[in-house]
């Protein structure tokens, strides 16, 4: 029997480098006997990497739905190749949270014969909702919420659920508690010290050279001043529709260079006040010392070993925004110069393409009509009106 390691998030817990570094390096997972199989469908806006984004039409009525089926044919026919088998989703945590998903799901792997572990990474929460609230602003065009509006109305908890006690009894309830593999989503935890090695540990592989790792890390936290410019851009009605792409969100990442690592801007503030994140985590101090006594067989209670900096909390600094504004207007600016020399440049090479087949078709109308000049010439030449006469005269005969 095949084990499935399903990876469940929590989300910004790095989902989204584990999902580009286990395909990087699945020739090397096959060698040692695992796989990350890729789906034989895609979902928009989603990498391959999220191959367990099919469990998600569980409750689905539409033409999704037959993705449930295909979905566990992939996984199935994994397993026939390899003994473990690696699926990953972040969303599923949440979905966990959904009456009738963990029965469901634990029905679809037992027909396919495979034992099921979940694999499932804790964040603390306060940080988890500063950074799901910037990824909210980040990546929805019609989220226009402040932080303390969004923490006040407590909407995050169905999208990211931070009542770990009650998600991790939930699952443990429908699949076993030792089929669960909870990880601490903190460096100084991590075996190996980082996610990569860490979650390697927790199939029962070892980091070595051999492995490629992402170069650059990937969805990445906006800037404080920047997620305020971005949040106030999506208020604006225009922008909101649906129909428009994020473009702001791509220009800021160019104005910001959030593609790489290095260049990511050092947060400097937080969006709690200090005596906000206590209380706020206060909320979750019991649930918490009971996942690290009841998951992590830790008799101290302790979940989360790393403190929270102490940021002093965002305040607008109109100078500094409007610093920041004039960065995003003139990267915008570059980015539609880009767009625009770009869509030129396009049409130059079409135009070029037309004027050479113009000229071809010139070229051709010409050698058609020497050629018909030169038809008409046999045509009425002497020797073919005598053939025609001949030719007129036998059919007469007949």
């Amino acid at each position: 029997m095949s084990t499935v390691f399903l990876h469940i998030g929590t989300a910004k817990t790095g989902t989204t480098a584990l999902q580009r570094f286990l395909p990087q390096n699945s020739a090397l997972l096959n060698q040692n006997g695992y796989d990350h199989p890729l789906m034989p469908f895609h979902f928009p806006r989603m990498g391959d990497g999220r191959n367990a984004h099919f469990l998600t039409v569980w409750n689905d009525k539409t033409e999704w739905a037959k993705r449930w089926d295909k979905g566990f044919q992939t996984v199935h026919e994994a397993c026939d190749r390899y003994d473990h088998v690696i699926l990953s989703d972040e969303v599923l945590w949440a979905e966990c949270a959904k009456e009738g998903f963990l029965e469901r799901m634990r029905e679809g792997f037992a027909q396919i014969g495979a034992k099921l572990r979940v694999i499932v990474y804790l964040r603390r929460q306060d940080d988890m909702a500063e950074s799901h609230w910037n990824q909210m602003v980040k990546g929805k065009l019609k989220f226009t919420k402040g932080f303390s509006e969004f923490v006040r109305e407590g909407g995050y908890e169905e999208s990211f659920p931070l009542a770990y006690d009650k998600g991790l009894d939930a699952i443990a309830d429908c699949i076993g508690r030792e089929n669960i593999i909870v990880r601490v989503y903190e460096k100084g935890q991590f075996t190996g010290g980082s996610i990569f090695a860490d979650f390697l540990d927790t199939i029962g592989l070892t980091l070595t050279e051999e492995y490629e790792l992402p170069e650059y890390a990937v969805n990445t936290r906006l800037p404080e001043n920047v997620v305020e410019i971005k949040r106030l851009i999506n208020t604006v009605e225009s922008y909101r529709d649906e129909k428009v792409p994020n473009y702001f969100r791509e220009v800021i990442r160019q104005a910001y260079g959030l593609e790489a690592m290095r260049e990511i801007p050092d947060r400097r503030t937080g969006r709690f006040s200090d005596e906000e994140r206590q209380a706020f985590m206060e909320r979750y101090a019991a649930g918490n010392a009971y996942v690290a006594r009841e998951y992590l067989h830790r008799e101290d209670g302790i979940l989360f070993y790393e403190k929270p900096a102490s940021l002093p909390q965002w305040q607008p600094d109109e100078w500094e925004i409007q610093q920041d504004m004039v960065r995003v207007l003139a990267a915008a600016d570059v980015y539609e110069y880009r767009k625009r020399r770009e869509l030129e440049s396009e049409v130059h090479k079409l135009a070029t393409q037309v004027d050479g087949l113009s000229a071809q078709l010139t070229r051709t109308q010409a050698q058609l009509d020497a050629m018909t000049e030169q038809l008409n010439a046999i045509h009425n030449s002497a020797p073919f009106r005598a053939w025609r006469r001949l030719h007129k005269g036998k059919g007469e005969g007949s």
